[in-house]
């Protein structure tokens, strides 16, 4: 009987942990002062859009609130940029990184043409459909208030 105890806790543990999605796992991710923002996988939104070596990027994660007190963020991170195919690398955001909700605010967070934060292309498959990022980038809200996305990574297939 001793036994048996013994493997129910081991599942129940291994279950609990194995529901629970890693940060560097996440398909997009960011630190949102800090603090891990990992959108849940069925509310990404990814486009890629071709256009004679302007294609254009778009991606939309949400990540819902499960509770006011767990210190988390919450709320709708999506980034827009432009790609030239023939020289992938760093390009600005300018005004197109946007976050929507925060624990303590309802209120947009902005890049801005002062500070616009950067996205580098680290890898672009136009044969496979898959593009890799990196994303650095200080928003913020009209009352001047701020947050710093650092560690940002999506990895998306279209």
């Amino acid at each position: 009987m001793k036994h048996y105890s013994l493997i129910l806790i081991a599942l129940a543990a291994f279950s609990l942990t194995s529901c629970t999605k890693d940060f560097e796992d996440a398909k997009y991710r960011c630190k949102m002062n800090g603090e891990d923002f990992v959108p849940e996988d069925g509310l990404i939104d990814f486009s890629y859009t071709e256009q004679s070596g302007d294609d254009r990027v778009r991606i939309r994660g949400t990540r819902l609130a499960t509770s006011k007190l767990s210190g988390d963020p919450y709320g709708e991170l999506e980034i827009k940029f432009s790609v030239d195919t023939a020289n992938i690398g760093t390009v600005e955001l300018g005004y197109d990184a946007v976050y929507y909700g925060n624990n303590e605010w309802d209120k947009a967070f902005r890049s801005t043409a002062a500070h616009p934060g950067t996205v580098t292309v680290t890898s672009l498959d136009l044969i496979n459909k898959r593009i890799t990022c990196n994303f650095e980038v200080t928003i913020y809200a009209d009352d001047s208030s701020s947050l710093t996305l650092t560690e940002g990574f999506f990895d998306q297939s279209w």
